[in-house]
Parts: C-alpha cells; structure tokens; sequence
C-alpha cells in the first residue's frame, strides 16, 4: 500500500533555506512512512498556485509579513513555525505530525512560574484549573 501523501505548503524564508529544511523534514517524514509532497513558492503572491488544503508553514526566520498578508488574503490556515537549525525542524514536525507522532518533537512544558501566593502567581495553567473548579462547584 502506498504511503499517504502529505502536501506542505513552507512560506517565510528565503528560498534556499526552505529548500534545505524540506530536505531534512522529507529525511524523517519518510522515516514515518509520510510521503511529503512540497511547495515551496518563490514569492507570496505564488502562493494561490499552491493547493489551498496543504498545510501551510509560515517560517518566521526573517520578515514574514509579505507572507502572512498573503496566507490572509488567500484565506488559508496556516501555523507558525519559529526557530533556525535543529529547532525549527522540530517545531515543523510537531506541526505536521499528528499528536500520537510528534510526541518526541514536542515543545516542552515551561517551568512553573509560581511565585507565592495566588494574587501574584503568573502561573496560566495554575489558574485554569483554579477556575474550572470553581464553575464545577
């Protein structure tokens, strides 16, 4: 049975460095039996001759606003991948993969960010729970 095809859309940088983090993502996406099918547009305003149900990277490595004006006006989806190296081929797999897959590129948790008391706590995930508790109650 053939692999499935995956088609990525990769906007943001320049060319060249697009080109070479599509070649180290095919590496590993085949390595999961992905078939990625890329596209890499030279310009923002290429980007409607890319197939509007591709998943859509924005690489944020340089000035992306041309990009992102462009990803807005299409009215494509698209997430946004951040980093150079190493980091942002990890943050490409965490976006492409489907969760059960992209376990071992997963951002990790930041620290806690507790501070004493709760009324100067910056800790987010601390008050979520706090609070929908409290709606429970």
């Amino acid at each position: 049975m053939p692999s499935p095809v995956l088609q990525v859309v990769l906007t943001g940088a320049e060319l060249g460095q697009r080109q070479h983090l599509a070649q180290a993502l095919q590496q590993v996406l085949q390595t999961l039996g992905l078939q990625p099918q890329w596209h890499l547009p030279e310009h923002p305003h290429n980007l409607a001759a890319c197939p509007p149900e591709a998943l859509h990277l924005l690489w944020t490595a340089q000035s992306s606003a041309p990009w992102r004006a462009q990803l807005h006006q299409l009215q494509r989806d698209y997430k946004v991948v951040q980093g150079s190296g190493e980091e942002s081929l990890k943050q490409c797999l965490y976006a492409l993969l489907p969760p059960e897959q992209a376990r071992d590129w997963a951002r990790p948790m930041p620290p806690t960010r507790w501070s004493g008391v709760c009324e100067t706590c910056g800790d987010a995930d601390c008050e979520q729970r706090l609070f929908s508790r409290l709606l429970q109650s």
